[in-house]
This record gives structure tokens, C-alpha cells and sequence, in this order.
């Protein structure tokens, strides 16, 4: 009896560790394909919206950023947008976004394309995201955003 007792305990506590650590594994697992894109800042190098692939120059400076902690940023020609995003099976989500309020009276097509994409994260919306090597590639209501790692990582 003594003999299936000590059996039974140490079957038990057996059954439990492996249990936790296929959780934690599954868990890990998850956070890093989930969110290969997490921890970096992207430099944004073309935006395709209607059917129309345009080559953004860096000096623009338009760029995403994902904090692991869930922090957004977002940098267009004219204002920072800033938020919270959370991940999903295909990309992530937008959480509450607030931005600078600078305006823009001017002409430039690669100011005005970067601004509707940049401003096209907002609550609530969904975007596609996929990660490949150093790229990017974001789909967000109508706009097809291809990133490169700029190789800043970003701490929080």
C-alpha cells in the first residue's frame, strides 16, 4: 500500500510538471510568433494604396514602432502618433491612440500618402502583419505599408 501511495505522489507531482512546462513552453512559443515584429522600430520604404506603389525616402521620416510592453508609435512627415496596440493571430490591434495636431497646407504627394496611412491606425482597427527576415509588411484599411528594421530596439 505504501509502495502505490509513494507511486501515486510521484505520478502526480510528475503529471503537474510536465503540465506547467508545456504551458510555459506553449506560452513562449505564442509571444515570439506572434509578435516578431515587437521590440523594433521599422522604417517605412514603400506605401501601396490604390493600386499605386510609392518609394518613401528616409528623410521623410516615416517609421512604426512596438514596444514589447505594448506601446505604439507612429511617425509620419508631419505629427507622432502614439498608443497602445495588442497582437493577434494575424498582426495586431489598436488600442487607444492620441497624436501632435500639426496642420498641413502643403502639396507634397509622398507627405499626403504617408499622412492618410499613418493616420489610418485608430482604435479598434485591425491590422495585417507579416514578418520576413529584417521586412515588414502591414495591411491597415486600404494601405500596404513595407517596413525594414532600422535596427533600434526598442527597451520598454
Amino acid at each position: 500500500m505504501k509502495r502505490a501511495r509513494t507511486f501515486l505522489t510521484a505520478f502526480t507531482a510528475t503529471a503537474v510538471l510536465a503540465l506547467l512546462a508545456i504551458a510555459g513552453c506553449g506560452t513562449a512559443a505564442g509571444t515570439s510568433a506572434d509578435n516578431a515584429f515587437a521590440g523594433y522600430k521599422w522604417q517605412v520604404v514603400t506605401i501601396t494604396h490604390d493600386g499605386k506603389q510609392t518609394p518613401i525616402p528616409e528623410r521623410y521620416d516615416v517609421y512604426l514602432n512596438f514596444a514589447r510592453n505594448g506601446q505604439f508609435g507612429a511617425n509620419e512627415p508631419v505629427n507622432f502618433h502614439g498608443g497602445t496596440y495588442r497582437t493577434t493571430s494575424d498582426g495586431f490591434t489598436m488600442g487607444p491612440m492620441s497624436s501632435t495636431a500639426a496642420g498641413y497646407a502643403g502639396h507634397d504627394p509622398v507627405t499626403l500618402l504617408a499622412v492618410g496611412a499613418i493616420s489610418a491606425f485608430n482604435p479598434g482597427v485591425s491590422a495585417a502583419a507579416t514578418v520576413s527576415g529584417n521586412r515588414l509588411a502591414v495591411t491597415v484599411d486600404g494601405y500596404q505599408l513595407s517596413c525594414r528594421r532600422d535596427g533600434t530596439v526598442t527597451s520598454s
